[in-house]
């Protein structure tokens, strides 16, 4: 696990995502370029959720990412999105004892209570 994700989404523009899921990683390279990135997720605290809920999501898809997962901290209600043009649409959202399935773009099993502390 790296301690801080550089994503690079164009060429003025990094941010640092909770979590990526790329097609490959260089561990030499400062930043991960967005177009090696399937999934990218964000882990909103109540003194970031504007920013992981509006602005960053409104960024990535226009950085072309496919895929935005959003958690939420204090509900742990997990939301999965899905890049349509220039911003995103909810494909699925599992609260605190369900379970969500991913498919795509990887396949992973994700028990809301399991992320945090």
């Amino acid at each position: 696990m790296l301690p801080v994700i550089n994503l690079r989404l164009n060429a003025v523009r990094i941010l640092n995502p909770d979590l990526v899921v790329a097609t490959e990683l260089d561990f030499e390279a400062s930043c991960v370029p967005a177009d090696a990135v399937l999934l990218v997720g964000e882990v909103a605290a109540p003194h970031t959720a504007v920013i992981d809920r509006v602005l960053k999501p409104h960024l990535y898809a226009a950085a072309g990412i496919e895929w935005y997962l959003l958690v939420d901290q204090e509900s742990l209600t997990v939301r999965l999105h899905q890049r349509q043009g220039g911003h995103y649409l909810e494909r699925a959202t599992t609260k605190r004892g369900e379970v969500l399935e991913l498919t795509e773009p990887v396949r992973a099993t994700i028990r809301p209570e399991e992320l945090l502390p």
